[in-house]
């Protein structure tokens, strides 16, 4: 229904949207044909007795008409002053012969807009009667396309899938179960982001596909961030990160409660094995030294 009635940019009613619009079109086209072929011969006529400077056809108050030098007023017989320019050397006149028409256009121009609305009003009733089924459509769009958008952010940032940590799933299996924090290799994410966007605007294709895919050692790229090891026991209930100044206490700080906040909201993050981290309700950030903490 929609596409019938809407062109593809859903900018415009069609004609044949319905049968009265398409015909109120038609007789304004032919309206607006025999009116604009009746004023350019009048605008030519007008120069050639030099009436004007040159042939003018414009509109004023909604109404077409032509230009002429106000002492030549004459050469437009029983035509109407609708305007004049600024200097008042120039009177814009509405030939007799076109008002007919004028009114004719005028009439019918409100005609089209009214049939446009009662379109309008028609698909809106429509699309009102289906509003709950396009409101569960628009939410499924919605998580499709959040699923995608994280899928091609951890392809692009070669991110791995964290685990929460359960403290009593320590075993001689799995070392790691012993650590309420246990992430390796970890990058800063918004760091990375920048690193990786320099890389794809380098020359070389090679740094590019390095920054997307391996992330390695053997292949490093210019200006990526430290990698971090995090290791955080299970009965550990504070640490405390000590150490001089431009040190990273601070990146690391941030990059775990990045690392956090997207396991939380279903990301993966630049990691490397498999990363483990308890489920934190809030990550509260207190940085002094006017650091902002936006980064979180």
């Amino acid at each position: 229904m929609i596409e019938f009635c809407l062109d593809s940019n859903l900018s415009m009613v069609l004609d044949r949207a319905s049968e009265r619009l398409g015909t109120i079109r038609k007789e304004r086209r032919m309206n607006i044909e025999m009116l604009e072929s009746l004023l350019r011969d009048t605008s030519v006529k007008i120069f050639q007795a030099g009436g004007a400077d040159s042939p003018v056809v414009t509109k004023r108050r909604s109404r077409m008409c032509v230009g002429v030098k106000a002492s030549h007023k004459h050469l437009v017989p029983g035509g109407i002053v609708l305007s004049s320019s600024g200097s008042g050397v120039t009177y814009f006149m509405e030939p007799r012969d076109a008002v007919k028409l004028n009114n004719t256009e005028v009439k019918l121009s409100g005609d089209e807009r009214a049939e446009e609305l009662a379109v309008l009003g028609l698909l809106t009733s429509r699309i009102a009667d289906s509003r709950t089924k396009i409101r569960h459509l628009m939410g499924k769009i919605l998580e499709l396309d959040l699923a995608c958008a994280r899928g091609s952010y951890a392809l692009w940032i070669n991110g791995v899938r964290p685990a929460f940590s359960d403290r009593d799933s320590s075993s001689e299996s799995d070392p790691s179960g012993a650590y309420s924090v246990f992430i390796e290799g970890i990058r800063h994410p918004l760091l990375l982001e920048q690193s990786l966007g320099i890389a794809e605007e380098s020359a070389t294709t090679e740094a590019t596909e390095v920054g997307k895919e391996q992330l390695s050692e053997d292949h490093p790229v210019p200006s990526m961030p430290v990698p971090l090891d995090m290791h955080v026991k299970n009965d550990t209930r504070i640490v405390v990160i000590s150490g001089p100044n431009t040190g990273g206490k601070t990146a690391t700080m941030k990059t775990l409660g990045l690392a956090s906040l997207m396991s939380k909201a279903g990301m993966f993050f630049p990691a490397k094995g498999r990363p483990r981290l308890p489920w934190f309700d809030q990550v509260l950030a207190d940085i002094g030294d006017h650091q902002v903490v936006s980064v979180f």
